[in-house]
């Protein structure tokens, strides 16, 4: 049954998607005889732990219980009220999905509690917790977002018709998976041509829960975008970077300022904004994760820079055909098979209609 609670846990813990970040999604569990008798989880940046909130909400006493904990919370010695409240709560035994990957809270829960008489056990369903904080862990680990892809396409591998024409490729459930990817992560990036073919919102739509939409960052070298674009039109909501070259006009840098979007200003470097430099940037920033939806010429570059982290492609039942259709990666490409971009712990579900494949870049 740890297992199981440690699954509510986790299913728990989605429910901070998209506000908590870049901490951890975080959920808990209470357990008493069998029984489940408390649960909470971690609702936004800055707010009461999820264990805290688990105990507070539980509907009796939760002396000799059990807690269930996707995550190692960071804990020093020096916690002196959050160590009180957990002794004071009476909870005997702790169950951890995995430890905390930051630098000096790996493993102290154990280290402390244990001397106060709770036990502290680690690694129930350990990949399917590392999974849902995969971007947490690389974001302390690496100070970087975490960056993944995603694109629709037909059977035969294209992104439109020779028209231009995609709407719609994916099934409604396809494009409902693409709004909860939104939700989870804290920047969403396209290209300039991206914002000029589709005039895009990039914004999430989702019903019956709270919406968290993403930094919009669009990548346009010399700001060549209209004014009218649906991502300059900005309020409290919904945010956008413009990510361009220090050679910028004045002009445009100023027009676009003009709707309340901000500009990141980065060197060239061989006529090219470097992809490296500016997820380093955008870390600097606090941005913990970044989801690339395209074009392909932006998705090139992406890989061929090696930020890519994991793909997501749903592959809709669907042929178009067209020698000059889009395909979802641009650029010049690979001259030898062995030399492909390589994906590891690759899995699919099927969404509506389509078939959505999830698999990581092999280091």
């Amino acid at each position: 049954m740890n297992e199981v609670y440690m699954d509510m846990a986790i299913e728990i813990a989605n429910g901070g998607s998209g506000f908590v970040n870049p901490d951890p999604l975080v959920g808990a569990i209470v357990v008493k005889e069998g029984r489940i008798i408390g649960q909470g989880y971690y609702k936004a940046y800055g707010c009461e732990k999820a264990e805290i909130d688990a105990i507070k909400n539980s509907v009796e006493s939760t002396k000799d219980g059990e807690l269930f904990i996707n995550i190692e919370p960071e804990l020093s010695i020096e916690d002196k009220s959050y160590i009180d409240f957990i002794l004071n709560s009476g909870i005997k035994k702790i169950y951890l999905g995995m430890e905390n990957p930051k630098s000096g809270f790996k493993g102290q829960m154990r280290k402390i509690l244990s001397h106060l008489g709770i036990e502290v056990v680690y690694n129930i369903l350990k990949e399917k917790c590392e999974e849902l904080n995969e971007i947490y862990t690389h974001y302390v680990n690496k100070g970087t977002p975490y960056v993944f892809t995603k694109w629709a396409m037909t059977l035969d591998g294209k992104l439109a018709s020779r028209t231009g024409d995609s709407k719609w490729i994916s099934s409604e459930k396809s494009l409902e998976f693409v709004h909860y990817l939104r939700q989870r992560v804290a920047a969403i990036m396209v290209g300039e041509n991206t914002v000029k073919v589709d005039n895009p919102l990039l914004t999430t739509r989702l019903k019956g829960i709270t919406i968290s939409n993403p930094l919009r960052v669009i990548v346009s070298k010399y700001g060549d975008i209209p004014l009218d674009s649906n991502v300059l039109k900005v309020d409290d909501n919904v945010k956008t970077l413009i990510v361009a070259s220090t050679k910028i006009d004045e002009k445009k840098e100023k027009e676009i300022i003009s709707t309340g979007a901000e500009i990141l200003k980065i060197e060239e470097v061989d006529g090219k904004l470097p992809f490296k430099e500016i997820v380093k940037l955008l870390g600097e920033k606090n941005i913990d994760s970044l989801y690339i939806e395209g074009g392909s010429s932006l998705l090139a570059s992406a890989f061929e820079s090696g930020i890519v982290n994991k793909v997501y492609v749903a592959i809709a039942p669907k042929i178009i055909g067209g020698q000059n259709a889009v395909t979802p990666v641009g650029g010049l490409g690979i001259e030898k098979m062995n030399d492909a971009i390589r994906l590891k712990k690759v899995s699919h579900e099927i969404v509506g209609d389509d078939v959505i494949f999830k698999g990581y870049i092999a280091e």
